[in-house]
């Protein structure tokens, strides 16, 4: 028999079986966990914003967004990118075959990192103006308090990193040791700090705090210590709580610092991607870059509750599956969960599009933000809302590239995004303003998602793209029918109007009933085209 014929016939055994059911269930499960804490830290951050663009004026929610992305630039660059993904196979591997190596390895490379934090905290905090004026356009540099109020708040807001990048290093030993409810519940507390620091009485406030929303920085660094705080009791009680130790000769550490390179320049592609839109965005009128930040916090809701939990429960998972040889087995999984994925994203961003402006209008439509805010961001999220499903997919290949040790095709992948979005961006702008910067985001995400679906096969393992494909286009009937029924608002809430007076809770109500007719029409049309995740749990709950 040969050695692939043998490996199918493993998989196909009962035993075989179980253990994938296991395997499945265990990955589920995990991204479960995450999903929980990352809802009650989703929920809250749009309390956050909400907040924000009702009690702050404009400028100032665009200097603090425009300084928040510089620290947390960094931190998807070193801490939740390229680091993570690059350190949680290497840990698997040591872990397994003793403790004192894996031990050795996070004491060396948390020193080595908090190396690198210092030096670029330090100089983030001195220097701000460095990267602002690169990643700013000169219209914005013009207004000199709105610049100065950015540098300003930068200056407090890149100790952020030290903290957030020691978190996500904290998260990544966490997660290889198939711990993932406390990371996950983790930046609830940064929203915490995040909301008491927006709704904290300027009357306690020195005027010139007040005026410049001093206390919304100093939330972030107060957030971030939380954060990473929170995540030390589980580490000590797991035995690897880091320690100081430079060793520059451990050869864990160099394999991950090799494999982390190639991770930097794609991470980095795509955080030079959100630094272009900020410079394309900061040429629009004021509160443009405010309006795109509340609707990225928008879709993150669902992308977070589906992509990024199953996306980080399934690196250690896939990892596992490669160390042991499973190929068969690792690309069923990571088709399972795409589709998944896809299935879930298709339905959310169709609901999304045909309800943009009554929910834009429930989240931010008071205060600050007039009537005219509410229509701008509604166009802004009727367009942008179907990035969802490309970075859903991307969020959900790239770990299986990671498990293998490929971490240069991913890179190439954002390359070529990148390059797309500098050419189309331009164009699309000029001829539908913001509209076309977001159309230009969707297309790059869609050559980047496209690239690492497609090559699949090439660098990881066969991969069912017939199938897939079929699934695909049941997935967007079903998207359809979910923007159908979604469009019951409009009848519900006028149905309302007739009997109540406008306002906050008739626009709440008809949301509601919204909501469930189309959780309805979801789960019924998903069961009728015979989509398997929906099948099956319909079939326990018949059973039951």
């Amino acid at each position: 028999m040969s050695d692939k014929s043998e490996q199918d016939h493993l998989v196909n055994t009962p035993s075989s079986g179980r253990q994938a059911q296991n395997q499945s269930s265990g990955i589920l499960k995990n991204a479960l966990k995450m999903a929980f804490g990352t809802m009650a830290s989703r929920i809250l951050g749009l309390a956050r914003e909400s907040l924000f663009a009702a009690l702050f004026d404009k400028h100032i929610t665009d200097a603090w967004n425009v300084a928040f992305r510089m620290p947390n630039l960094f931190r998807r660059l070193l801490g939740e990118g390229s680091l993570s993904v690059s350190f949680i196979p290497v840990f698997i591997d040591a872990d397994r075959e003793s403790k004192v190596r894996s031990q050795n390895l996070v004491n060396s490379l948390y020193t080595i990192l908090l190396m690198v934090l210092a030096i670029l905290t330090t100089l983030g905090v001195l220097f701000p103006e460095v990267f602002l004026q690169f990643a700013l356009d000169p219209k914005y540099i013009a207004d000199v308090e709105k610049y100065q109020l950015t540098v300003h708040l930068s200056k407090i807001m890149f100790l952020f990193i030290f903290f957030i990048s020691s978190f996500a290093f904290f998260m990544g030993i966490l997660n290889s040791l198939g711990q993932f409810f406390w990371p996950a519940i983790a930046p609830t507390f940064w929203n915490l700090a995040m909301v008491i620091s927006t709704l904290w009485p300027r009357t306690w406030m020195s005027d010139d705090f007040a005026k410049h929303g001093d206390q919304l920085a100093w939330g972030v660094v107060i957030g971030g210590i939380l954060q990473a705080a929170v995540l030390i009791p589980s580490l000590v009680k797991s035995g690897y709580f880091p320690k100081l130790d430079i060793d520059f000769k451990n050869k864990d550490t160099l394999t991950v610092f090799k494999k982390m390179i190639p991770g930097i320049i794609g991470t980095g592609l795509l955080q030079f991607m959100t630094i272009v839109n900020v410079r394309f965005s900061s040429s629009f009128h004021e509160g443009t870059i405010s309006f795109i930040n509340y609707i990225d916090r928008l879709i993150e809701l669902p992308l977070s509750l589906i992509s990024v939990s199953l996306g980080t429960a399934l690196l250690p998972a896939l990892s596992k599956l490669w160390s042991t040889n499973n190929k068969t087995e690792m690309a069923q999984t990571s088709r399972r969960y795409l589709e998944l994925n896809l299935f879930v994203s298709i339905a959310a961003a169709a609901g999304l599009y045909a309800l943009a402006e009554p929910i834009i209008q429930m989240l931010f439509g008071r205060g600050k933000f007039s009537a005219e805010d509410v229509l701008v961001s509604a166009e802004i999220l009727k367009t942008y809302c179907w990035i969802m499903i490309f970075v859903s997919g991307i969020r959900v290949l790239t770990p299986a590239y990671y498990a293998v040790k490929n971490t240069w095709f991913p890179m190439a992948a954002s390359a070529a995004a990148l390059v797309m979005h500098l050419i189309l961006a331009p164009i699309l702008i000029s001829h539908f303003s913001v509209r076309g910067l977001m159309m230009s985001t969707i297309f790059s995400a869609t050559l980047n998602m496209s690239c690492l679906l497609f090559c699949y096969q090439i660098f990881i393992s066969k991969f069912e793209y017939g199938a897939f494909i079929f699934n695909v286009f049941k997935f967007c009937i079903v998207g359809i029918a979910v923007y159908f029924s979604a469009l019951s608002f409009y009848v519900v809430s006028g149905y309302l109007a007739e009997y109540f007076s406008s306002g906050f809770f008739v626009l709440l109500a008809g949301l509601m009933i919204a909501a469930v007719v189309s959780l309805v029409v979801f789960v019924f049309a998903a069961y009728l085209l015979k989509i398997s995740e929906i099948q099956r749990l319909a079939d326990r709950i018949l059973k039951r």
